[in-house]
């Protein structure tokens, strides 16, 4: 009686330790069915790579100051790589390390070809001897001589985007009077000053711009303009005036007050 009671214990035991090691068996393979497409992915991918390799990169962009050449150059290295490995973040990077790059776009197009298309920087000021200023206020290296036609917007904050819209609102109040603005200036300390196109230097101050700008205004015509060959530099720091800066030959011909008050005009 204890010698069936054990046989069928054991036969028990050897039953389940059967379904266990079948179940086990199930899940993995049922594991293993699951990552077959994901394999199976992969090495067709790998496959096709050697089958789909780029071929063919089109380029698109108006190129005024970008080398096509050095661009060519800097993505030749992507033909023969695979259609679907290719990395286009690292081709993305490569061209927009080059300073005249505003944007780049990239596309794969089935089955062999890749399309760039390149979006230029829009210069519209100097910043300095070896920078320039882009529509979107951003700085870059360039050669500047090329360029001298642009006005000289600059600031030793790091606020070039506040600098060009002063810029801008300045450079409309002057062409209300026929006048061109050609660069303003701040310095470490916030102080602006200003130069005309006719030669005029106009020291602003680090306060009340906008009013010192206005007041200037209303006397320019009058007082300003009819004297203005004679003029080398104005002072607008005065709480109740500004001061003239005459020309040297000027100084020597005349008796000239150096100090215009409100009153007096």
């Amino acid at each position: 009686m204890f010698r069936l009671c054990s046989e069928a214990v054991q036969a028990k035991r050897q039953s389940v330790s059967a379904a266990r090691s079948e179940f086990k068996w199930r899940r993995s393979y049922s594991w293993l069915l699951l990552l077959m497409p994901f394999i199976g992915t992969a090495v067709y991918l790998s496959y096709q790579d050697t089958l789909l390799p780029i071929k063919t990169i089109q380029l698109s962009g108006t190129f005024r100051y970008i080398n096509q050449q050095e661009v060519e150059s800097a993505v030749q290295p992507a033909i023969g790589e695979g259609f679907f490995s290719l990395d286009i973040n690292r081709v993305q990077q490569t061209l927009g390390d080059k300073p005249w790059v505003e944007s780049i776009s990239i596309r794969r197009i089935w089955p062999d070809r890749l399309d760039i298309a390149i979006v230029e920087k829009r210069p519209v000021a100097r910043w300095d001897d070896t920078h320039l200023l882009s529509d979107k206020a951003v700085v870059y290296r360039a050669r500047t001589k090329a360029f001298a036609e642009l006005p000289l917007v600059y600031t030793a904050g790091n606020n070039p985007g506040q600098m060009l819209d002063l810029y801008y609102r300045l450079a409309g109040r002057f062409a209300e009077l026929n006048e061109t603005l050609v660069a303003v200036r701040k310095d470490s300390r916030g102080a602006l000053d200003m130069q005309l196109a006719n030669g005029l230097k106009i020291k602003v101050g680090r306060s009340d711009i906008e009013r010192k700008i206005a007041r200037f205004m209303v006397i320019y015509r009058a007082h300003i303009l009819p004297r203005q060959a004679d003029i080398q530099a104005l002072d607008l720091r005065y709480s109740n005036g500004f001061a003239v800066a005459w020309k040297e030959e000027v100084l020597q011909s005349r008796d000239e007050t150096s100090l215009w008050r409100n009153n007096d005009v």
